[in-house]
């Protein structure tokens, strides 16, 4: 749902986005997240968007779960990761090897914390950094 936010066409009041483990775009000929939306039932509002929806400009931290055990999310997360840096996005990556999916709310550990001091601190300097302009 993030995502769909980033590709709306009105999104000029959105300075940057963190992604956390979440299903993001089927790319290059993939039908991981929409397999998976049929598979677990939710909304993939992104079903008809392409990369080049994208904004080029927007800031994006993307979290993953090393041990996501959702089919096909880490695939797709993998894909995702691959292209915004092959097209040179603004784009940071944080892995947390170990975690499982919903690491920051189901995995109490120093390497969980570290993500999301991590993810507070992208918010933070990015925010900031949009008022300043």
């Amino acid at each position: 749902n993030a995502l769909s936010l980033l590709a709306h066409p009105e999104r000029g009041y959105l300075k940057c986005a963190a992604l956390c483990y979440g299903f993001v775009l089927d790319l290059d000929g993939s039908t991981a997240v929409e397999d998976a939306s049929r598979q677990y039932g939710f909304a993939n509002p992104c079903s008809n968007r392409t990369f080049e929806d994208l904004p080029e400009d927007v800031p994006l931290l993307v979290a993953r779960a090393g041990r996501d055990e959702f089919r096909g999310l880490n695939t797709a997360l993998d894909a995702f990761l691959a292209r915004a840096v092959r097209d040179n996005r603004p784009v940071t990556f944080v892995n947390h090897a170990t975690g499982p999916h919903a690491f920051d709310v189901a995995d109490d550990s120093p390497a969980t914390r570290d993500v999301i001091r991590q993810v507070l601190a992208f918010m933070k300097s990015h925010l900031a950094d949009a008022n300043e302009r």
